[in-house]
């Protein structure tokens, strides 16, 4: 049932979900299925799939099935957990969605006290190494929602922490800023992101445009801040990057060019979320596999973002 449905900035909104007691754990990394249409009525998947198209020659065919007589977003849609609560009310999992279609212009028009069908939780889950203690975690756009998460999980396991946010511009942001910490211009953290700061964790903001916080890419404020890292601190950090597959990629590169391990959480299409449509895939790094090779003769097989992810070793992705 939705419990919470606002707008973060003009394209991201937060949806909070309260569920069942008997819902599972849940850890940072996973996601839920969501089905972006009514639950019951005419627009189950049961009605929508289970009439016959009828037809009278000379006569004009009356549509019935819902998806004919309109858009209807028909699949369900990923979406990484941005945070789960348990209260005396019970267990609660928050989102956050871009409008970009039909499915999520529905999830944006929810009222609360509004039923939602969800799958989960899914997927496996970002891993904290016993020796480590410091967690670099940088999201960019919708790839910022398990970055909240595990800020909760760093704070709860005793980590230090910073998180990186980036964006186009500023209206582009899904995040709570603190009016009083403005972000700063020259990439050095602050506690200016709420979602993080309520963790104890300082913030360093990028936009392409300037519009709010350093100026340049995600990378750049990273860049800066693994320069003022010892070699004993890069020993003890771990990088963990969700958001574009560039932006990824790059980040995958810049940790891997200052020795520092890295966890990248993959956000691929898919239709099921467990395995079975298989259309999910992603090509890692398998020496098993010696019959299919990159470019540079690194042998590779493809593993499922749902099940075999969506969270991985970055050195095992062979990136497009």
């Amino acid at each position: 049932m939705v419990e919470r449905n606002h707008p973060l900035c003009r394209a991201h909104y937060l949806l909070r979900l309260r569920l069942p007691a008997d819902f599972p754990a849940t850890a940072p990394g996973q996601f839920i299925q969501l089905a972006c249409r009514r639950p019951d009525g005419a627009q189950t998947s049961e009605v929508v799939l289970a009439h016959d198209l009828e037809w009278e020659p000379g006569k004009a065919i009356a549509f019935q099935q819902p998806e004919l007589l309109g858009p209807l977003a028909l699949l369900r849609r990923p979406f990484s957990l941005a945070g789960r609560g348990d209260d005396e009310r019970g267990p609660w999992v928050e989102i956050v969605h871009r409008v970009v279609g039909v499915g999520t212009q529905w999830l944006s028009r929810l009222k609360v006290g509004d039923s939602v069908d969800l799958i989960g939780p899914l997927g496996n889950r970002f891993q904290l190494p016993k020796d480590r203690s410091l967690g670099l975690l940088v999201g960019g756009g919708v790839g910022l929602p398990p970055m909240f998460y595990l800020a909760q999980a760093l704070q709860a396991a005793g980590w230090q922490a910073v998180a990186f946010v980036g964006a186009q511009a500023r209206d582009l942001l899904p995040v709570n800023l603190d009016s009083s910490v403005p972000p700063a211009t020259d990439g050095q953290p602050a506690l200016s992101v709420q979602e993080f700061a309520r963790y104890g964790l300082v913030t360093v903001i990028t936009t392409d445009d300037g519009s709010l916080g350093l100026k340049g890419l995600i990378t750049e404020g990273l860049t800066r801040f693994l320069k003022t890292l010892s070699p004993a601190q890069r020993q003890q950090a771990v990088v963990f990057t969700c958001g574009p597959n560039g932006m990824m990629r790059a980040t995958a590169s810049l940790a891997a060019a200052h020795g520092v391990d890295c966890q990248v959480c993959m956000e691929q299409a898919m239709a099921c979320g467990m395995g079975t449509c298989q259309s999910c895939v992603v090509r890692v790094e398998d020496a098993a596999n010696p019959q299919d090779r990159t470019a540079d003769g690194r042998p590779w097989r493809y593993r499922l973002t749902c099940t075999d992810g969506p969270v991985f070793d970055a050195r095992q992705i062979v990136w497009e």
